[in-house]
């Protein structure tokens, strides 16, 4: 469909995206034959899933709570939301964010993931202090679990909280298992497929694509009898790419700078997809937060449709997509206006995943560029 829209232009093209707001885009194969009922479940905080909210949720029509496990939530505070959801009749989850941690960055800035040799990120931080020598720049506050020394903390964090997560908890949601945002140094809060990129490492970097297989795998250990979803980010679009790259009358973000990177990406993503699946048959989840993402363009066919085309991602990547029996959509109902969050949930919807995930409370993908010295080269 994208393809097809680049070749367009005037009224041809603004009535193929105007379709396109109505059809949300062509399913995916990964939903084709999917059962058009999911189930809806919210995200929110742990203190905001009181009885009251929760029974105005249920009468929205969600049949689940994901309540975030942060180090700040005890054991008493994610008690008394698991007495409201299941007073109300309907399943808990805990969601767990992983990768973007303040608190680890602040006390292991070496942990923290490298913005690759790439500059184009400076056009979007123009102000920020570049790199001189024997320094190297941080996406700040990402830790990703690609270095051996992260790994064994956000582990260890694991333990400590799901060791307060209440009895009839269905499951545990993993967000940001990948590498930090503009891992190339493109710039793109999406490029997450690289760990020091052309730079020198600060920590001792893990072999291969496997990191988050390893990961879920050791976090299903400490939780038994539950599900572990890991949640996955897209990579760049073609649309990302250097202007002049694009399809003659095309559309571009210009997310990427100028950095023609689609093809390399879209094969890293298909490599740790791959691994990601592997040896395992349970759910994945896929965070397509529009907004965040800065994906709420008109060219899309409508602030939410791009939902859609996230859900195609793995197979443009040359990937297997999951099954739709297994896929977690989540979106965005935070930040913007209801209308807005409604049309992401019934884009994802029409989908038929399993689950539609509508996050309500903020899951901040940003980052910010901090000069570190290299102590030793990994």
């Amino acid at each position: 469909m994208t393809a097809v829209m680049t070749r367009l232009a005037g009224p041809c093209r603004r009535l193929v995206l105007s379709l396109a707001a109505g059809l949300a885009f062509a399913v995916p194969r990964a939903v084709e034959g999917a059962d058009l009922k999911p189930l809806e479940a919210v995200l929110v905080a742990a203190d905001a899933a009181t009885g009251d909210r929760v029974a105005g949720w249920k009468r929205e029509g969600f049949g689940a709570v994901a309540v975030v496990l942060g180090d700040d939530v005890a054991a008493p505070a994610l008690q008394a939301a698991a007495k409201a959801v299941a007073d109300n009749g309907l399943a808990l989850y805990v969601w767990v964010e992983v990768g973007r941690n303040p608190e680890m960055a602040r006390d292991h800035p070496d942990w923290v993931a490298s913005l690759g040799s790439h500059d184009d990120w400076r056009k979007r931080f123009p102000k920020a202090r570049p790199p001189g020598k024997g320094e190297v720049a941080k996406a700040w506050p990402w830790v990703p679990i690609g270095y051996k020394e992260a790994f064994d903390a956000h582990l260890g964090r694991a333990k400590t909280l799901l060791a307060r997560v209440p009895a009839g908890c269905r499951g545990v949601l993993l967000n940001d298992l990948q590498g930090g945002p503009s891992s190339c140094g493109c710039g793109n809060a999406q490029c997450r497929w690289a760990t020091d990129y052309g730079v020198p490492s600060t920590a001792t970097r893990l072999a291969g694509p496997g990191a988050a297989a390893r990961f879920v795998a050791e976090v299903g250990k400490l939780a038994p009898g539950q599900e572990v979803v890991p949640v996955w980010t897209t990579e760049c679009e073609a649309e990302d790419l250097p202007a002049d790259k694009l399809p003659k009358g095309g559309w571009g973000t210009g997310y990427c700078g100028g950095v023609e990177c689609l093809a390399t990406c879209r094969k890293r993503y298909a490599e740790q997809w791959a691994a990601l699946h592997a040896d395992r048959t349970g759910p994945t989840g896929l965070l397509l937060l529009h907004k965040e993402f800065g994906r709420d363009r008109g060219e899309y066919g409508g602030p939410a449709a791009w939902v859609a085309q996230g859900v195609g991602y793995a197979e443009k990547a040359g990937a297997e997509p999951v099954a739709a029996s297994r896929l977690w959509v989540v979106v965005q109902g935070y930040g913007v206006p209801a209308d807005e969050a409604a049309a992401a949930r019934r884009v994802a919807v029409k989908l038929g995943p399993k689950v539609v995930l509508v996050a309500r409370t903020p899951l901040d993908q940003s980052y910010e560029p901090r000069v570190v010295p290299v102590k030793s080269a990994r």
